[in-house]
């Protein structure tokens, strides 16, 4: 798994400072990669992802999000179901899904590709 900073929350050396100022390593799961790669090319079909640049690309375009705040009644049900610890972050009509301080997943967010999520893989 690759470490990653996120600068908006306040991050030196891929440590993310948590409320608390508590250093917290966050890492991306092979799923995240895998979601990401599937799902970057239904958002961005005119760009195409190397296998050299795939985690270059992922660290750049989740290093530009910012955390959701107004949760959809979808993701606070996530919440209830997989714990108060999931964090969304959002950007470029990606949702990154963070739980226990690893990136789990990669969900279209946009009104009009948020459907594929369930039929693209």
């Amino acid at each position: 798994m690759l470490i990653l900073t996120y600068k908006k929350i306040g991050v030196e050396n891929a440590n993310v400072y948590q409320q608390k100022r508590k250093k917290v390593n966050l890492q991306a799961t092979r799923h995240a990669y895998t979601k990401f790669v599937e799902r970057f090319s239904i958002a961005f079909p005119n760009e195409k992802l190397s296998v050299e640049n795939i985690s270059d690309r992922f660290e750049k375009i989740f290093s530009s999000t910012s955390k959701v705040k107004n949760l959809s009644r979808q993701e606070k049900t996530r919440l209830k179901r997989h714990g108060e610890d999931t964090i969304f972050f959002r950007t470029m009509g990606l949702t990154f899904i963070v739980q226990n301080a690893k990136i789990v997943t990669v969900e279209l967010s946009n009104k009009n590709t948020r459907h594929l999520n369930r039929t693209a893989g």
